[in-house]
């Protein structure tokens, strides 16, 4: 299973790069109703490149359909997050929830087990800026 999301999301960056730049307006803005987004790996989330270069960290749009919650999985590297839409929840390793609403923040550290969650009737959507390449592993 691992593997495959491993594959399912490097097939996904490659085909990013041309994607991420068909929404700007005039090449520094960007209009959030224009991205053009691509399935990840798990039914109901949605990823769109904002800017970066993914292999030395990049920063990321995911979109998580209403109902949706991602099993408990790891990053490799630190990851700063920004919720922009619905109520994103945050689940800790200990079972702790964190509920976030547009314009919270957060950090999570590489390595650190956790969760989401979009308890909104509308898509949750996040900007996470990545200190390494995108990856995840799933903690069984």
């Amino acid at each position: 299973m691992m593997k495959t999301l491993i594959a399912a999301a490097a097939a996904a960056l490659i085909a990013t790069s041309a994607i991420a730049e068909s929404h700007a307006h005039d090449g520094n803005h960007f209009a959030l109703e224009d991205t053009a987004w691509f399935d990840a790996p798990l039914p109901g989330v949605q990823l769109a490149l904002a800017w970066g270069d993914d292999a030395t960290g990049a920063t990321w749009l995911i979109k998580i359909d209403p109902g949706t919650e991602l099993p408990p999985h790891t990053h490799t590297h630190d990851y700063r997050g920004v919720s922009i839409a619905g109520t994103w929840v945050h689940i800790e390793a200990d079972g702790t929830e964190v509920s976030t609403v547009p314009g919270d923040y957060s950090l999570v550290e590489g390595g650190v087990a956790h969760g989401d969650r979009c308890d909104s009737d509308i898509p949750c959507i996040g900007l996470i800026v990545y200190s390494g390449p995108l990856d995840a592993a799933l903690v069984e």
